[in-house]
């Protein structure tokens, strides 16, 4: 039996050697309150650099958000010019009866149900089409702006609003042209100064001799910053009331004469601008959609809101 005894004795060895052994006692580590200081400012940091970066990111998906709503408005607008041969007329009244370009352009944009809602017995305002004005499509609102709710006030014929708070918004407006709320101010059409949409407007493309790719549809909306304002006057007066009812044209159309906003004090509500960085997205009658920044000259602008003034201009103008 010498294996056994020597399987024991190796064993007690081991036994003996790990009692034996020195054990180093153990060392508890912590953060001073310097060290940790020092990595909540590195962290302050990090934070303040990508910050930028984050929001960086956010408003260009939002600038492609809006970019896109444009090119859907700009296709909806082709597909009315080929059913009924002319392009959308920006209204056919000023008055509490009336419709937009806006809602004329629904039914091509896959809200048949808004469209067809209407009572044109009735007032726009009236309950009976709540359902046609009141409803927000997201088509027409710029995410860098604000959300599709309905928060706007109605007109009332340049009055108090009587219903306020409930009507559907808009953020982009129709081209009038060089002229604000043209025909209404210029009752004699004239290519040389109009643009494709405005008020009795029933341009079709062969009176856009400029070319289609060079006119302006849609654009952006300026929306001063808000005025003290009497009560029911609130949105009347910066321009912003229900989007798809006809009687306000500062909510629906805007204008080239007076160039782009001054600055965010600007309080000129009948120009094209926006929540973005000192530019402003279009989209052509053509369906193309383009960025034009505040810096391009007054006269190309002016060159592109008008069919046919024939001034010659190239994308390397803007």
């Amino acid at each position: 039996m010498t294996w056994r005894r020597t399987f024991t004795s190796l064993v007690i060895g081991s036994f003996d050697w790990v009692k034996g052994s020195p054990v180093r006692p153990s060392r508890e580590t912590a953060f001073t309150l310097i060290e940790l200081l020092v990595v909540i400012a590195i962290i302050g940091i990090l934070i303040a650099l990508l910050l930028p970066a984050v929001q960086t990111a956010r408003e260009a998906a939002r600038m492609t958000q809006c970019a896109n709503n444009l090119r859907q408005i700009g296709l909806a607008i082709q597909l009315y010019q080929q059913q009924h041969e002319v392009y959308v007329m920006g209204r056919d009244t000023s008055t509490q009866w009336g419709v937009s370009w806006a809602f004329r352009l629904l039914p091509h944009l896959e809200q048949t149900g808004i469209y067809e809602s209407m009572d044109y017995r009735q007032r726009v305002d009236s309950a009976v089409n709540a359902y046609a004005m009141r409803t927000p499509v997201t088509t027409f609102v710029c995410p860098s702006r604000r959300s599709p709710q309905p928060d706007r006030n109605f007109d009332d014929n340049d009055q108090s609003s009587k219903v306020r708070g409930v009507a559907a918004p808009g953020d982009y407006a129709a081209n009038n042209g060089r002229i604000f709320n043209y025909y209404l101010e210029k009752p004699t059409w004239s290519a040389s100064v109009a643009g494709p949409i405005h008020t009795y407007s029933r341009v079709t493309p062969v009176q856009v001799t400029d070319g289609t790719s060079n006119t302006l549809a849609v654009g952006e909306r300026y929306i001063p910053p808000p005025r003290a304002s009497s009560p029911g006057f609130e949105h009347y007066d910066i321009g912003d009331c229900a989007f798809f009812a006809a009687d306000n044209p500062w909510t629906i159309f805007a204008a080239t004469g007076a160039g782009f906003p001054t600055g965010p004090l600007d309080s000129d509500r009948g120009k094209f601008g926006s929540e973005h960085d000192n530019m402003a997205q279009f989209v052509f009658l053509d369906g193309r959609v383009y960025t034009l920044n505040y810096s391009v000259s007054l006269g190309v602008l002016q060159a592109l809101s008008i069919v046919g003034d024939g001034v010659a201009i190239s994308s390397h103008d803007y």
